[in-house]
């Protein structure tokens, strides 16, 4: 019976310590679908209508205001500038660098 209890425990033990098979894979899978999802909304079409008006707003306000802008609002206005023009320059780019059909 004390033998029977210590290839049970023995067992028991060594199912506990056996290492699982991990397949692993290349990528981090479950990463992958927020990012695209954020990137697909950065630079689709609604991202592209929300960064020409955010560009169309600021320059607006910097050629109005001009004058009466200080120090902290005019940097706030040209880190809005610069974070449109960024979001934009993606549809830039794909529109002049992507060609259809053949390229000779």
């Amino acid at each position: 019976m004390k033998k029977n209890n210590l290839l049970l425990l023995l067992a028991l033990v060594l199912i506990i310590l056996m290492p699982e098979n991990v397949f692993a894979s290349n990528s981090i899978s479950e990463f992958d679908s927020p990012f695209e999802a954020v990137v697909g909304t950065i630079t689709g079409p609604v991202g592209r209508w929300i960064s020409i008006a955010a560009m169309g707003l600021t320059g607006v306000t910097f050629v109005q205001k001009k004058d009466e802008i200080q120090g902290g609002f005019r940097l706030l206005l040209g880190v809005v500038f610069g974070i449109a023009f960024i979001a934009f320059a993606s549809s830039i780019v794909d529109g002049l660098f992507s060609f259809s059909g053949a390229v000779l």
